[in-house]
């Protein structure tokens, strides 16, 4: 089969595990800025924001890490994924147990003494999903789409089913009286509106970890775990990890710091325009699902170079009309997800989603630094990431109007400017890629002026046949590319 059909196939299964669980999750951010206030969202996300740094810590890198050491020839595939394994379920039981024993204290630094039911749920949460992290990647690395997909699929339903069930039971008196009452009291005895999203997420997590238990009960065992190689994994994942814990710091700074410094109200509005914004992770998202592990196997080929050119152009092309689509009809968009209430902060929305754009074009970059086994430079690169970010945030506390563009300006120039340096640093090993750089940047010019001026001009009419233009325009000046993909 045309490596490019398989990679079409796989990435449109992998699809469907990934676009159905975010357009479940978009359609109850409409539902959660309906039903709660904006402090209470704002509360809502902090506690993501907080797990964010904790999973980028247990994480340790080990997903790339094992498609890293999977596809070396002198390791066997069977012992790299129980010493994997045997590696993350040592790392996330310390944190359990460390955490449970240290709850009170966490509780009282965070700001939440009222609730410290949140923290228990999401310490399940993450010892769960962590433990899951490379039971899924195996179903990815073995070419199992369907079941991927599926698992994802089922364990979204759960966790939306039980938030509805939840809300609905705690507004409607016929239904407390009737509908499994027992079990909303139950619920209702420990936590409130805000914990039953927490309790959803935990009860989820719990039937993930169930349906990849058959895989590391099948998979993994404690003779095929090779120190050597364990010691190995883990110099080549500890890079990856402080990246990963740079990246949720960008990532979720502004929002920890909105909550604390300015008001929960603020937070609220902040953050759920963040996640409008957030909107093109799921196209990277997909994109990345599929061709990570098909970069990985390349990696060794004589043609590596440009299939990793090609497709790093055509996800940049998709990217930028993905970007123009959603910005040129933002006003739409934004009615359709999230209640009026939350609206006050919609100007961050081009600018972050730019941002995450840069973030997307960077992550697919990193694998050359991956598969040259130099993680480490991905760690330097990220932790300039993480100066720009502070730098923006310390200017945002200090100046008096604390306004929250400025945290918006400081995701956008940390991931752009991260995506420069590597474009420094790989300019001279991967030459092929960096020769059509001019093509690049006027698509990238070419998109932000047609942004630019539907939203200045802000009339239906005007905006479609600017829509229009642009994809002509792209579809023209790259017809033989996308045809070569398609094909």
């Amino acid at each position: 089969m045309n490596l490019y059909k398989k990679l079409a196939i796989q990435t449109i299964i992998y699809s469907i595990g990934s676009i159905f669980p975010k357009i479940i999750n978009y359609a109850l951010l409409k539902f959660f800025t309906i039903s709660l206030k904006r402090e209470e969202f704002s509360l809502y996300t902090d506690m993501y924001a907080l797990s964010f740094l904790v999973i980028g810590f247990l994480s340790f890198g080990l997903e790339n890490t094992y498609f890293r050491f999977l596809y070396k020839k002198n390791y066997n595939k069977e012992i790299v994924f129980s010493t994997g394994v045997i590696i993350q379920l040592f790392i996330t039981s310390c944190f359990f147990i460390i955490a449970i024993n240290s709850i009170k204290y966490l509780v009282f630094i965070a700001g939440y003494h009222n609730h410290p039911e949140y923290f228990f749920m999401f310490f399940l949460i993450i010892f769960s999903d962590s433990i899951c992290i490379l039971p899924m990647a195996w179903l990815r690395a073995h070419d199992r789409p369907f079941k991927h997909t599926i698992i994802n699929v089922f364990n979204i339903l759960i966790q939306s089913f039980i938030i509805i069930y939840m809300f609905y039971c705690s507004n409607n008196l016929y239904i407390k009286k009737t509908c499994f009452f027992s079990i909303f009291e139950w619920i209702n005895s420990f936590t409130d509106k805000i914990g039953y999203i927490f309790f959803a997420n935990m009860i989820s997590s719990f039937s993930n970890l169930f349906l990849v238990l058959p895989i590391i009960f099948k998979k993994v065992t404690v003779k095929k775990f090779n120190k050597i190689l364990a010691k190995k994994m883990l110099n080549y994942g500890i890079p990856i990890m402080l990246g990963t814990i740079s990246f949720s710091i960008n990532e979720n700074l502004d929002k920890i710091l909105i909550k604390r410094w300015v008001s929960d109200e603020i937070n609220g509005s902040y953050s759920a325009c963040y996640k409008i914004a957030s909107f093109i992770n799921m196209y990277i998202r997909i994109f990345r699902l599929g061709i990570e592990p098909f970069f990985f196997k390349k990696s060794e080929d004589s043609d590596a170079k440009y299939y990793f050119e090609e497709i790093t152009y055509i996800f940049i092309l998709f990217g930028l009309i993905f970007y123009v689509l959603i910005c040129s009809n933002l006003t739409l968009l934004i009615e359709f997800f999230i209640d009026k209430k939350y609206h006050l902060a919609i100007s961050i929305i081009p600018i972050i989603m730019m941002a995450n754009l840069f973030l997307g074009i960077y992550t697919n970059l990193s694998i050359f630094y991956k598969i040259i086994d130099k993680p480490i430079i991905g760690t330097y690169i990220s932790f300039i990431g993480v100066l720009i970010t502070f730098l923006f945030n310390i200017i945002f506390i200090i100046i008096p109007n604390n306004s929250f563009m400025i945290p918006a300006w400081g995701t956008f120039s940390s991931y752009g400017c991260m995506l420069i340096i590597l474009y420094i640093w790989g300019k001279k090993n991967f030459s092929n890629f960096f020769k059509k750089i001019i093509n690049i940047i006027i698509h990238f010019i070419l998109a932000i002026f047609i942004v630019f001026i539907i939203n200045k001009k802000k009339e239906i009419l005007f905006s479609f046949f600017f829509q229009f233009l642009y994809l002509i325009i792209v579809f023209f000046f790259e017809k033989k590319r996308l045809m070569n993909f398609i094909k």
